[in-house]
């Protein structure tokens, strides 16, 4: 009996330590769970931010600038938000402060830069300076090189948004240069005559380029090869995706002939690279009723141009579309027109479409179409001492 007080107490002191130490255990991994709850509820809302797409970054130290970077030129800017906002990352933009007390820095003025008007259609290749006194906005500081090198050097690469990094053809007989950044180097090939870097000849179907370069070609469906003729009704239209985008520099020629049907619109297109309601800055379109071939370019430089030509009807007509960087010349059989045209051909969104743009359809045949990203002076009057290959060295 006298052992019974010391057991009783034994007892009591098991259970108090067993509760002290689950007391213990069960605290310790609420606190655990709470701080890895927090930084897992922070690394969803990361995670969605990344997912949502938001490519605007803060800055450290400011609440009214965001980051961007720009991959095609391997670096990043920053950008103030509009005066009396700041950035919001979870809301990956600019906003009203929640406190309206809250005093904002100032965000600086600054003047209009001096560079060219917007929009900017003069991407290509190249870091050369443009200086001209008709439009004294355009900068003289050479633009940095948007394009790198392609271990083919019948190519080089462009970065285009969406889509990473495009492997874009330099024109051929030429190779890439990264130290000009430009397509400005001659191949090693046995000749230097221009040569048709696509050729649509419209003797099968499906319609298909003949030039040897596999170029793809697509129709709408109401385009036919009919007795070795491309036989267009008005709806049917045909596109060189290729082109889209494309720089074409201060060098192109277009051949084809083709043999018009009554009927359509007052403008029919034949070739061109015009984009929703804006003309082409490379265009062949025919005026029927005027019995007429119109000839288009636009540059940077110069703005657009006209050339018009006549033609008879009931007959083929061989047309020639050709520009050197100084003069655009039209051709159709053996009426020829030239007219002064500087600077690179504008760039536009959409590919060459043939037969059909913004509503002008073609009706009638179109045969032996080929486009050359180089001067091909045979059939013109114009003199050529380079085999008709013309190369502009800068």
């Amino acid at each position: 009996m006298a052992m019974l007080p010391t057991l009783m107490l034994v007892v009591v002191f098991g259970v108090c330590f067993k509760l002290v130490s689950s007391q213990l255990l069960t605290s310790v991994p609420r606190n655990v769970i709470t701080a890895t709850n927090t930084r897992n509820t922070q690394n969803i809302q990361s995670t969605d931010r990344k997912r949502l797409g938001c490519v605007l970054q803060p800055v450290p130290n400011s609440i009214n600038k965001y980051r961007v970077h720009l991959f095609s030129l391997g670096t990043s800017l920053d950008f103030y938000c509009a005066q009396g906002t700041i950035f919001y990352p979870e809301k990956c933009a600019c906003d009203w402060p929640k406190d309206r007390n809250m005093v904002l820095p100032k965000v600086p003025t600054t003047s209009r830069p001096q560079t060219r008007p917007f929009p900017d259609r003069t991407m290509r290749p190249g870091r050369r300076p443009v200086i001209d006194n008709v439009r004294p906005l355009m900068t003289t500081t050479p633009e940095p090189c948007r394009f790198r090198p392609d271990p083919d050097r019948n190519f080089y690469q462009e970065f285009v948004i969406g889509f990473n990094w495009s492997k874009r053809p330099c024109p051929i007989g030429t190779l890439f240069r990264e130290e000009t950044c430009k397509c400005d180097d001659i191949a090693p090939v046995s000749s230097l005559r221009c040569r048709a870097e696509l050729y649509v000849p419209f003797d099968v179907m499906p319609i298909a380029d003949g030039a040897g370069t596999s170029i793809p070609i697509g129709n709408n469906g109401n385009v036919d090869s009919v007795a070795n003729a491309g036989r267009f009704d008005g709806s049917g239209r045909l596109t060189i995706w290729m082109y889209s985008n494309m720089d074409f520099g201060e060098l192109l020629t277009i051949n084809l002939r083709f043999y018009d049907f009554p009927g359509g619109p007052e403008e029919q297109v034949l070739v061109s690279n015009c984009f929703d309601k804006e003309l082409g800055s490379i265009e062949i379109a025919t005026r029927p009723r005027k019995k007429e071939v119109v000839f288009r370019g636009n540059t940077a430089l110069s703005g657009p141009v006209e050339i018009t030509l006549p033609y008879q009807e009931k007959m083929w007509k061989n047309v020639t579309y050709a520009y050197d960087g100084s003069t655009l010349t039209g051709k159709v059989n053996e009426e020829e027109k030239s007219i002064p045209l500087r600077g690179n051909l504008d760039i536009r969104f959409s590919g060459f479409e043939i037969g059909m743009c913004n509503g002008r359809g073609y009706v009638g045949y179109v045969d032996e179409l080929r486009v050359y990203r180089c001067v091909n002076h045979f059939g013109l009057t114009r003199p050529n001492s380079n085999f008709g290959f013309t190369r502009r060295v800068k």
